[in-house]
């Protein structure tokens, strides 16, 4: 009989896997159990290991596995974006959220990022060495480090974006951008300049998605810039362009960017809101004083990542928490419309 589907035909063992494998049975523990260990496992052994693991059908006894790797009482946050600043607005809410709820849940909290000479497979090798307990990611989908957990035992919870099969906790923002671009048709604006980045975020899709929708919906003239240079700003907003030829409002796709819009209209002689309307997303307080209040879609960053430590801690007292949440948002008028 085949050596494989013998094996498989019984429960599985690590030590098993490690025989077929060829390694070590911590290597296949620190790949599968998350086991602490300064074993450190390369990437094509790591998925020659999980290969073999779906093979045999491997399941871990999850009694076995909790008395061998005691809990830490701590969550590790993971950002695949290319900034992490915690002077950043939006990422100071978040924070802030992940360490209210980590302390009320009696939790540490821990940051994971790149630094230079790490790469991606040292990362993933360090979460599942024992460290943490779970993880929270703010991340693409299409990250490399998430393919790995795809693959890992490690219970993730991701905020802001969507990543199957992880749960998932984020804000409307569709029909938040939706019900943005609503008001400013009421207002009576029929063209909107929409600025946005390059950027491979869902979240930042949805933003778009939402009030050009609007906007076809209604007849809008609907313009989109991502990343726009100097020259490209000066071409739509122009004060020397008639009125009839420039856009009347700009939607952004966050405050930040709005509050840039602001600054380099006034620096064109542009008038806020006379000559031309400014709105943002997000609604998170400026941390400098400003003279004009934005009007924008407030979004419960801190909420959610509040909710997302919930839904981790949920997960490792093996509750089921929902595939996707999505938190509502509120417009909030400002001196900007």
């Amino acid at each position: 009989m085949d050596t494989q589907k013998h094996i498989a035909q019984k429960s599985a063992t690590l030590d098993d896997i490690a025989s077929l494998a060829g390694v070590s049975r911590m290597a296949v523990s620190v790949v599968l159990n998350g086991s602490r260990s300064g074993t450190r496992v390369s990437q094509a052994t790591r998925q020659h290991i999980l290969d073999i693991a779906k093979k045999l059908n491997y399941r871990p006894n999850s009694l076995a596995r909790s008395l061998a790797r005691r809990a830490t009482h701590i969550f590790g946050f993971y950002s695949g974006f290319d900034y992490f600043d915690a002077r950043n607005p939006f990422i100071a809410e978040l924070t802030a959220g992940l360490l209210e709820e980590c302390a009320r849940s009696k939790r540490d909290l821990l940051l994971h990022t790149l630094f230079r000479g790490q790469n991606i497979s040292g990362l993933y090798d360090e979460m599942l060495s024992g460290k943490i307990d779970g993880l929270i990611i703010w991340s693409p989908d299409d990250d490399p480090l998430v393919t790995l957990l795809r693959d890992s035992h490690l219970p993730v919870v991701s905020v802001v974006e969507s990543i199957p099969p992880f749960p998932s906790v984020g804000v409307a923002e569709h029909s938040g951008s939706y019900q943005l671009g609503q008001y400013l048709y009421d207002q009576g604006h029929r063209s909107i300049l929409y600025l946005t980045l390059n950027s491979p975020s869902k979240s930042r899709l949805r933003r778009l998605e939402g009030m050009r929708e609007l906007a076809v919906e209604r007849g809008m003239e609907f313009q989109i810039q991502a990343d726009p240079t100097w020259e490209e700003w000066s071409k739509s907003l122009s004060k020397s362009n008639s009125p009839n030829s420039r856009p009347t409002a700009i939607a952004c796709w966050n405050d930040i960017a709005a509050y840039q819009a602001l600054s380099y209209c006034r620096r064109s002689g542009l008038n806020t809101p006379k000559d031309i309307a400014i709105v943002g997303f997000d609604g998170i307080k400026s941390p400098i004083e400003l003279d004009m209040r934005l009007t924008t879609v407030r979004a419960p960053w801190a909420q959610v990542a509040s909710t997302a430590v919930t839904y981790l801690v949920d997960l490792l007292e093996g509750k089921e928490v929902p595939t996707e949440t999505k938190l509502p948002v509120e417009l909030i008028l400002g001196d900007t419309t």
